[in-house]
């Protein structure tokens, strides 16, 4: 697997954006992770798929799992917190004890983790809460030890009778990500349209899971868009009912990014997704009746 590029910096007025990378690589294939896929319409995207989205040697398509830090004037906010070091994930190998230089590249970004104030989970899958806590002398503590960790109300409601079920038996992830910042009275529960200071706030955008938000940064008029995994890969502006299996409401998921898509579309605002490769934002252009990913180095 590879690093991708960590450091990139984004300027929205006042407000600074960097990415922090945890890894990046080819990892899915198309037909697994898209149930409605079909190969030709993959070999008709295929020349703009390659190399950059879609790596030409085995067809997975090219993830990466990020960190967005944001600097505004009053505040240090961290979106989404990847996947996380030292955890039993045997039936999710690519999470399965992993060691990730992921605070070194915190640190190199200039982020100490005393000096975070919030942060903040676009949704509570597993690759989006991992370093939500680190293992300390064999306990999970909360890695920012002065932040505050804001989940939608919605989505926490969601998964604390979802978790209770068979599926996650095996599978502790609300054990070693979730519960210990709760525990530990840092955890915060919010409405999907919560308004964290002047130039942050969140909307709701539910499908992917049923409490999913997306973090608006606004400043100077000037605007960013954190979208976590309303799309989880650029295929996803050109097929907009591609809904992942990963998807709570796969129909509730592509209305959703329908809307977002035509929203944001042919406008200066910086989209920055949860999951596209280096350099991990862009914005969207309308490509006939569906739409493309124009990423911020190609401008």
């Amino acid at each position: 697997m590879q690093n991708g590029q960590n450091g990139q910096n984004w300027q929205i007025g006042e407000v600074e954006i960097q990415r922090v990378v945890e890894f990046e690589a080819p990892l899915l294939d198309p037909f697994a992770i898209y149930p409605d896929a079909d190969a030709e319409t993959l070999a008709r995207h295929k020349s703009w798929l390659e190399p950059r989205l879609q790596d030409p040697e085995t067809g997975l398509l090219i993830l990466a799992f990020h960190t967005f830090v944001i600097r505004t004037p009053r505040h240090v906010i961290l979106v989404d917190t990847c996947g996380g070091n030292d955890r039993q994930r045997p039936q999710k190998p690519r999470y399965h004890m992993n060691s990730w230089p992921y605070l070194e590249n915190l640190a190199t970004a200039g982020v100490q983790l005393d000096d975070v104030d919030f942060v903040l989970c676009t949704h509570l899958h597993v690759d989006h809460v991992g370093w939500n806590t680190r293992l300390v002398d064999g306990r999970w503590v909360p890695t920012f030890p002065n932040a505050k960790y804001l989940f939608a109300r919605d989505e926490w409601a969601f998964w604390e009778e979802e978790y209770k079920t068979e599926r996650y038996t095996d599978d502790p992830y609300y054990e070693d990500s979730i519960l210990p910042v709760i525990e530990a009275g840092s955890a915060v529960m919010l409405d999907g349209d919560h308004v964290i200071d002047d130039w942050v706030r969140l909307s709701p955008t539910p499908g992917h899971t049923p409490g999913h938000v997306c973090v608006h940064v606004e400043c100077g008029g000037a605007q960013a868009v954190m979208s976590g995994d309303l799309m989880h890969h650029a295929l996803q502006c050109a097929e907009p009912d591609w809904s992942s299996c990963f998807c709570v409401d796969p129909a509730a998921s592509a209305a959703t990014r329908r809307e977002f898509l035509a929203t944001h579309a042919e406008t200066p605002t910086l989209v920055m997704p949860a999951h596209f490769p280096s350099p991990g934002a862009g914005r969207i252009i309308e490509a006939g009746d569906t739409w493309r990913f124009k990423f911020s180095d190609e401008e």
